[in-house]
């Protein structure tokens, strides 16, 4: 018997997954951390978009398309200008009806706003907030559909292009006096660095912090950090700019590293800067993808608005960080190699029945390509993750539930079976299904009228029975042995 046992799971296994040496990750979907809202990126100066850009940045029906759930587009301070108010708006159209949200940024207030007349420095009078508030509530107005406005880009920062300054006492004043006449989730202060002085003041004052939804800021200079005291205020926080230039899998790495690393950090949301525009885009014009378009999409074609990260080992080993989520009918697992050679990891999931996932991979030379299929041994398995790669795992789960009724446990047997295997009860099942190793459906019995369940249509391997009852459901692994 243990023989026939081992040859039945290299037979019906695509990867053993058995425990290795390798350092343990383990992925606990019973221990959930913030809410996704998306990923995305900036329109700012593009001009529109064509249908095709559009489908490759926001649409997820293939490996040529990103799957974006956040368009940022930019706040003319002149609705007339070439780049302004009509351009983003056919932009946000696009995204929106692609499914994506809509985050509008100023980058400067209309010049008879402001203390120098120009729309390049200066600062907002604050004799104009109020028109301020009017001017960005008006462009809310015009597209229609803009989920989040921020108030101002990088208000830290002295620039020669368009651009405000703010001092945090005034980001404070406006935020307490001006932010609600906008009319839309407001979000601040989007600094440079990612600076919490700019946003612990309106933070700690309760009239000011109960105007603002968003926290967002840039990491130019700065590195991902978990800011406690905002999501301590319930605030979401996402990451809302920065960009790397070239083009080169260590790059791309790179960018992979830190997009997983504003995850573990609690942040809510990842935007890239251009998605079209020379040189640091995601995409080319037309909408071929990039290399950095590609590694954007291990993230945001897999990990959708309204998942959860949950509690995974970040770092099991050098050079090599895991990040997880959890989905109402799917979990997803995003794995970054930064070394230059492959590396052996083992991967065990808790408080989840896990019995395959899929992998997709992105590489010096592949582009999110579909492996195929690994199989699950005991809730673990172990992969070999390529040098400088990413790796996205989908998992295909039957999540099971704590039962809550007073009906007798439910048990099969026998197991290993060759016709059929038998259910210890039939009160209150309400159907059972049998799976393949790939998450396909094999056998549906709604209401079984017996406990026997006939398998004598089922190849020799390794099977999920999944068992309904009226308030909970369990899943059990079955072995056809002929």
């Amino acid at each position: 018997m243990k023989r026939m046992y081992q040859y039945l799971l290299f037979t019906a296994l695509t990867v053993l997954c058995y425990p290795s040496k390798a350092q343990l990750v383990t992925v606990d979907f019973g221990k959930e951390k913030q809410v996704i809202d998306g990923f995305g990126a900036s329109t700012a100066w593009h001009g529109q978009l064509t249908n095709a850009e559009a489908d490759a940045a926001f649409k997820n029906d293939n490996s040529n398309q990103m799957g974006m759930s956040i368009l940022r587009v930019r706040i003319s301070p002149n609705s007339t200008d070439w780049s302004g108010w009509a351009d983003e708006k056919a932009n946000a159209q696009k995204a929106k009806a692609r499914g994506a949200m809509i985050l509008a940024s100023p980058w400067s207030a209309p010049a008879s706003m402001k203390t120098n007349n120009n729309v390049v420095g200066g600062e907002l009078k604050p004799t104009s907030y109020a028109a301020y508030a009017s001017h960005l509530k008006s462009f809310c107005t015009y597209l229609g559909n803009v989920d989040v406005v921020s108030l101002q880009n990088e208000p830290n920062i002295q620039v020669t292009y368009e651009s405000c300054t703010w001092s945090p006492a005034q980001l404070l004043a406006f935020c307490k006096d001006y932010a609600p006449a906008i009319g839309t989730p407001v979000m601040a202060p989007e600094a440079f660095n990612f600076d919490k002085s700019y946003s612990d003041p309106f933070l700690n004052d309760s009239t000011a912090n109960s105007h603002i939804t968003y926290i967002g800021g840039h990491i130019y200079g700065a590195k991902a950090y978990t800011y406690t005291n905002a999501i301590n205020k319930g605030k979401k926080v996402w990451m809302t700019e920065h960009y790397y230039d070239p083009e080169d899998i260590g790059t791309c790495i790179t960018m992979a590293k830190e997009i997983s690393e504003c995850l573990y950090n609690n942040m809510n949301g990842y935007v890239w800067w251009y998605l079209r525009q020379a040189t640091c885009n995601l995409m080319e014009a037309g909408g071929k993808l990039k290399k950095k378009g590609y590694t954007m999409g291990q993230f945001s074609k897999f990990i959708r608005p309204g998942y959860f990260r949950v509690d995974a080992t970040y770092q099991p080993v050098t050079g090599v960080y895991v990040v997880a989520f959890k989905g109402k009918d799917r979990n997803v697992m995003v794995v970054i190699n930064q070394n230059t050679v492959a590396k052996t990891q083992t991967f065990t999931f808790k408080n989840d029945t896990i019995t395959s996932v899929r992998k997709y991979m992105t590489t010096s030379i592949k582009n999110i390509s579909n492996e195929g299929f690994i199989a699950c041994l005991n809730n673990s398995f172990s992969d070999n993750l390529l040098g400088q790669s990413i790796t996205t795992y989908v998992t295909q789960n039957y999540p099971t539930a704590i039962n809550t009724t007073k009906a007798p446990e439910i048990s099969i047997f026998p197991n290993p079976a060759s016709t059929y295997f038998q259910l210890s009860s039939l009160v209150d099942v309400t159907g059972v299904e049998l799976f393949n190793l790939w998450g396909e459906q094999l056998i549906s019995l709604p209401n079984p009228q017996s406990a026997k369940i006939d398998i004598s249509s089922l190849a020799q391997g390794i099977y999920v029975a999944k068992i309904r009852r009226k308030e909970s459901e369990k899943c059990f692994r079955v072995i056809k042995n002929e």
